[in-house]
């Protein structure tokens, strides 16, 4: 997962942690930190209200968070025939 993509699109919508927190159902902004850092996995659950908080298709979101940064590392390799 890509967590710096996750802050990034939160803090480009300039929602707060605790508005995050708010939406996912957390007691604290730290809950929420604490999934942005790695520290705490993110419930599949929460990505409706997520992509609903940073107004953006769960699809969208899911492709950008889980698979985005594969698909880069993936592309930039050099492949060879021997």
């Amino acid at each position: 997962m890509n967590y710096s993509k996750l802050r990034g699109l939160r803090v480009s919508r300039k929602i707060s942690l605790q508005e995050m927190a708010d939406a996912i159902g957390l007691k604290t902004a730290g809950g929420y930190l604490r999934i942005e850092t790695g520290e705490n996995k993110l419930d599949a659950k929460h990505l409706p209200v997520i992509a609903k908080m940073f107004d953006i298709d769960l699809n969208d979101l899911t492709r950008e968070i889980f698979f985005e940064d594969k698909v880069e590392q993936c592309s930039n390799k050099s492949y060879h025939s021997a």
